[in-house]
This record gives structure tokens, C-alpha cells and sequence, in this order.
């Protein structure tokens, strides 16, 4: 992992303090989930922040064996 100080308008600060609470991280974790969000919905102006937020979920029960291939050949 890099470090690097990083200078932001404090109402950002602020914003990304109350977002951390509500999600239950501390501010470095807050603030690197907001930025990959903020990427990804670059790189994809068709997607809303949800469908974002529920494709990383899915990605991450995918990646944990907690989703399983649904095999349409037994239905």
C-alpha cells in the first residue's frame, strides 16, 4: 500500500467523516471505497452508484464461495 498526504476542501473532509460513520469505516478505508466508486462510475457514466455498490457486493460474495454458477441445463 502507497501513502500519500493529500490536501481536500473541508467540506469533503467532513462529508467523507460522516460517510465513514455511517458505513462503519474509518476514514482511509471511507475514502479509498469512495474513490474506487467514483472511478468505476467514471469509466461507467450508465451505471448508478447503486448498481456499482451491488455489483462489488457481488463481487465479493463471488470471490468469498458464497455464490454459486446457476446451471440452466437442471431447471
Amino acid at each position: 500500500m502507497v501513502r500519500k498526504s493529500i490536501v481536500m476542501d473541508k467540506h469533503l473532509f467532513y462529508e467523507l467523516d460522516r460517510f465513514a460513520k455511517k458505513e462503519q469505516r474509518d476514514f482511509s478505508n471511507a475514502l479509498r471505497y469512495a474513490a474506487k466508486i467514483g472511478l468505476i462510475a467514471l469509466d461507467n457514466p450508465e451505471l448508478t452508484i447503486e448498481e456499482i455498490k451491488d455489483i462489488l457486493e457481488a463481487q465479493v460474495d463471488n470471490e468469498s464461495g458464497k455464490v454459486t454458477e446457476l446451471n440452466l441445463d437442471e431447471l
